[in-house]
């Protein structure tokens, strides 16, 4: 098992990597809200983007920059998703790709671009385009906290995160940032991450390893059960670090591979803990399905429930609601075999409810952090999905987003 240490610096502490953000005037509270990430070297790039059929302008725009398979820089602005804006958005993303690259010397489209924020609105273009002119002169190697700030929305907390991991010769750090506190559920991507690293790493490998870390981080995370318009995860390598090349499925890929999966897990953990109205992470865990595939159906559905997450937020042990929804997962069960258990204290063993105390019940489901546990006895697979509880602030919150 590889190695990993956690460093500063997030987004910015692989070597080769500069960033920033500010506020270009689309949010109404001045708070940050675009932000440039720009690597010095030339850079292999790959990305995931939403399965919404109802795709934004910058998606479209970015799955096409990057069919070569390199990027430079990623512009990003929060506030505005520049999403169902016909032509007009199509020419404002442009615009945005085309402005960051005559300030970075750079083509068009070896720029990405990302929106979040409210669909159906214009962006203010032209106050976007002076904001990417003011921002990219002052990128810097300790801007990347100043980006994750200036991608939020809803989130209540930046997301950053970096690892180092050593080679066989040398060491490689992989960076990365995200946003999303709502309209997030398992569907490929899910919200706007953005993952830079100094490996030299062949662009199919890379390709391959953000396939199996996504799957395992941000494919096993939902807040509610929506899948945004805007979905997209990206991931640039430039080279830059004095470490091996990797070039095949050697023991410095699976290094690499565990430090993505490790900075995707930890940016997934992150999100579910900031969910908009959350007070609490949890992990719904499947354990004895029959296969991987069931094991995920039956996680999701249980994490999606919103009985099961109102009743994790009452701190109410109600255990017939994880059956329910475990039951309704499409997946052919036996109740008769079931187990249930909440931070560890029995509730159901072989589909025989348990006697517990209340009291305790209440005080598992009152800590920050927790565990859902279905056994059913059926086969050797398992699948574990983050997700947090629904407040009454949850509903505040999205009842007003627009206005």
């Amino acid at each position: 098992m590889a190695e990993l240490k956690e460093i500063q610096g997030g987004i910015t502490a692989p070597e080769g990597f500069l960033a920033g953000g500010l506020h270009c005037g689309i949010k109404k509270n001045k708070e940050p809200d675009l932000a440039i990430i720009y690597s010095t070297k030339p850079a292999i790039a790959v990305g995931m983007y939403t399965k919404n059929f109802v795709k934004a302008a910058p998606v479209l725009y970015s799955q096409k920059a990057l069919q070569g398979g390199t990027a430079r820089a990623i512009v990003v602005n929060s506030g505005n998703a520049n999403a169902v804006t016909g032509e007009q958005g199509k020419r404002d993303t442009e615009a945005m790709a085309r402005t960051t690259a005559m300030c970075l010397g750079v083509s068009p489209y070896e720029v990405a671009v990302a929106s979040t924020g409210v669909i159906g609105q214009f962006l203010p273009i032209d106050k976007v385009t002076a904001g990417i002119r003011k921002l990219a002169p002052s990128l810097k190697r300790d801007g990347g906290e100043d980006a994750a700030a200036a991608i939020m929305t809803t989130d209540t907390v930046p997301k950053s995160v970096a690892v180092r991991v050593q080679l066989s010769r040398g060491s490689i750090t992989v960076g990365g940032i995200a946003k999303g506190a709502g309209m997030i559920c398992p569907d490929l991507a899910t919200l706007l991450v953005f993952i830079t690293t100094d490996a030299n790493i062949d662009v199919g490998l890379l390709s391959h390893a953000l396939d199996v870390a996504v799957e395992a981080s941000f494919n096993a995370l939902t807040i509610d059960g929506d899948t945004s318009t805007n979905d997209t995860v990206l991931a640039l390598a430039n080279g830059a670090a004095d470490a091996s090349s990797i070039t095949g499925l050697t023991a410095d890929y699976y290094a690499f591979e565990t430090a993505l999966k490790h900075v995707c897990a930890r940016l997934a953990e992150m999100i579910a803990r900031d969910g908009e109205g959350a007070t609490k992470l949890a992990r719904v865990n499947v354990l004895g399905a029959l296969t991987k595939a069931d094991a995920d159906r039956i996680a999701k559905t249980i994490a999606n429930s919103l009985l099961v997450k109102t009743a994790i937020f009452g701190n109410d042990a109600n255990w017939g609601r994880v059956i329910a929804a475990a039951g309704r997962a499409g997946v052919e069960i036996d109740p008769g075999l079931i187990d249930i258990d909440i931070g560890g204290l029995p509730l159901l063993k072989h589909g025989v409810p348990q006697s517990f105390d209340e009291k305790q019940a209440k005080e598992i489901l009152s800590q920050k952090e927790v565990a859902i546990t279905i056994e059913l006895h059926l086969g050797p697979e398992s699948a574990t999905v983050l997700t947090c509880d629904l407040s009454y602030d949850y509903v505040k919150i999205n009842a007003a987003y627009r206005t």
